[in-house]
């Protein structure tokens, strides 16, 4: 991975942060242009095999987070910003991220709900769900899921050397 997909990969996620934390979403004008650097980005530092890697990174980022977002576990907001950064790492280290952000998330989602004192109430939440029970009476919580993809791609930085 050259240094313009890293650089490119962090700036992404951190201006998705930066949205995600002021508004509660990710906007499409952020969305795009990130996708828009990120695949430019790949075109100019490898040519059209750049692009082509590009455009099935951004694939597979969106198709590894569709299931949550169909689930409504995660915003469509956090998918698209994660398809941009996909295209700006490529498909295998998007795979990794999203283990690692998926990691992430849910140790952020059970400190918060512990930090509340709600362990109980998401347990029977946990149980309602798996049973398909009308998720409308339920108490959910969200995080900001962006920063989860953030401390799983630093995580998966630290991971690979690339960060000590």
């Amino acid at each position: 991975m050259n240094s313009v997909s890293l650089i490119t990969a962090t700036l992404i996620l951190i201006a998705g942060v930066i949205d995600d934390m002021r508004s509660r979403k990710v906007h499409n004008w952020l969305f795009l242009i990130c996708a828009a650097s990120a695949l430019v980005g790949a075109t100019v530092t490898d040519g059209f095999a750049g692009f082509n890697l590009a455009l099935i990174g951004f694939f597979a980022g969106f198709v590894i987070l569709l299931p949550l977002v169909l689930l409504k576990i995660i915003g469509a907001g956090d998918m698209k910003l994660f398809s941009a950064f996909g295209a700006a790492v490529g498909w295998s280290t998007t795979f990794d991220v999203a283990v690692w952000a998926l990691i992430w998330g849910a140790a952020f989602g059970v400190l918060q709900v512990a930090l509340k004192g709600q362990l109980k109430a998401t347990l029977q939440n946990m149980i309602a769900i798996a049973q398909f029970k009308d998720r409308q009476n339920l108490i959910l919580h969200k995080i900001p899921f962006t920063i989860a993809l953030l401390m799983g791609w630093l995580t998966d930085l630290v991971h690979r050397g690339v960060l000590r």
